[in-house]
């Protein structure tokens, strides 16, 4: 059964006077949309949630949520009443640019990420009009149940747990939520635009099987080989390529640990590392606006020359790749679609451009992605 939030309209109190109850009636009949602002969402959890107005302070519990919003209106940080000051996740060089056009983010208040427990007490305090939580956080139902009793509205969104499913449909919602349906639709559009063209492309070619794909998450010299997607989450953008997961044996998980053993064994034809400035202080893959083409370069190489690496078809014929993190886990993630479909497929998608990709999501969001955020 759908659970059903509603937060009503305030009462307006009945005029008296005729000449006031004609007023009433014109100005009712000259703006509509001030006379019916209601805005009804349907959530990520099956939940209707009714908004007065459009939200205009927000509390998220995943700083990348901000990135989504950029997509929505030329002030993101504006309509953000507390965020949790998760920079790692946001991306360090991401938030520096956002700290540079909006230095009001480094300011706000903080409130819990959805990797703690939500404390309804310190969102109540930043004063919002909209909390919205991301799909995988498990806040407790006293937590939810003190903001409904304080008129505070909760809705959940996704663009991590399955975010090939999730992305535009959160879009959508938030598009709703805060006013910016027309911004909403137009990058939504974008979107299946480009992924309705790489599989229109895959569907004509005449490939037989697929390419075998080791992607390797949050790459690093000092942990235990080796993280990989499941067929969840980033998974769902491999096998959308065309292409075999090798880490498809965790099914559905979006992450996990698959062995070395059977990396070498699975014998990769494409091999996918991923990482950003995060990464430093782990022996992990440096990409990013504060890296150049050679510290990447390097910082790649010093992961091939772990045991058994150098061995992997994919390594050996050249097809060895590098992202950043930070594209997955956003409306962003179209770059990364792209990316393993011309990486995985390199003769059939030999003149997709990404970077022009990049300058129209530039044109579509507050604060521009610059720099180099992967590596052929």
């Amino acid at each position: 059964m759908m659970d059903k939030t509603t937060f009503p309209v305030r009462a307006r109190t009945v005029p008296r006077r005729p000449i006031a109850v004609i007023s009433a009636l014109l100005i009712a009949l000259a703006m509509p949309a001030l006379a019916h602002a209601e805005i009804v969402l349907n959530d990520l959890k099956g939940r209707t949630v009714t908004l007065e107005a459009p939200a205009r302070r927000v509390v998220v519990d995943d700083g990348r949520l901000i990135l989504a919003l950029s997509f929505l209106t030329d002030d993101p940080v504006g309509l953000v009443a507390a965020w949790p000051h998760d920079v790692d996740r946001f991306g360090r060089e991401l938030y520096a640019s956002y700290r540079q056009k909006f230095p009001a983010i480094a300011t706000l208040p903080r409130s819990a990420s959805s990797a703690q427990d939500m404390i309804a007490e310190q969102i109540i305090a930043a004063n919002p009009d909209l909390v919205v939580l991301s799909l995988y956080s498990h806040p407790a139902e006293q937590q939810l149940e003190q903001l409904k009793q304080a008129g505070i509205p909760v809705i959940f969104v996704d663009f991590v747990a399955d975010p090939f499913a999730n992305s535009d449909r959160s879009l959508d919602i938030l598009g709703k939520a805060v006013g910016r349906q027309a911004d909403a639709d137009r990058i939504i559009a974008f979107r299946k635009h480009h992924k309705a063209l790489i599989s229109a492309r895959i569907a004509r070619s005449d490939r037989s099987g697929r390419p075998v794909v080791f992607m390797e998450t949050h790459a690093s010299m000092q942990e235990p080989c080796c993280n990989s997607p499941g067929t969840g989450s980033v998974g769902k953008f491999i096998e959308f390529a065309a292409a075999r997961n090798i880490g498809d044996i965790l099914a559905s998980k979006p992450f996990g640990q698959i062995s070395l053993e059977y990396v070498l064994a699975s014998k990769p034809e494409v091999y996918i590392a991923s990482g950003g400035e995060y990464m430093a202080n782990r022996g992990g893959l440096l990409i990013g606006p504060n890296y150049d083409a050679k510290q990447t370069r390097d910082s790649m190489a010093r992961l091939l020359a772990r045991p058994g690496f150098r061995t992997i078809p994919a390594a050996t014929k050249g097809a060895v790749h590098g992202l950043s993190q930070q594209i997955f886990n956003s409306p962003l993630d179209v770059l990364a679609l792209e990316l393993i479909a011309r990486w995985t497929h390199p003769e059939l998608f030999e003149d997709l451009d990404v970077e022009t990709t990049r300058g129209t999501l530039n044109s579509l969001m507050a604060v521009p992605l610059t720099g180099t955020y992967w590596t052929d």
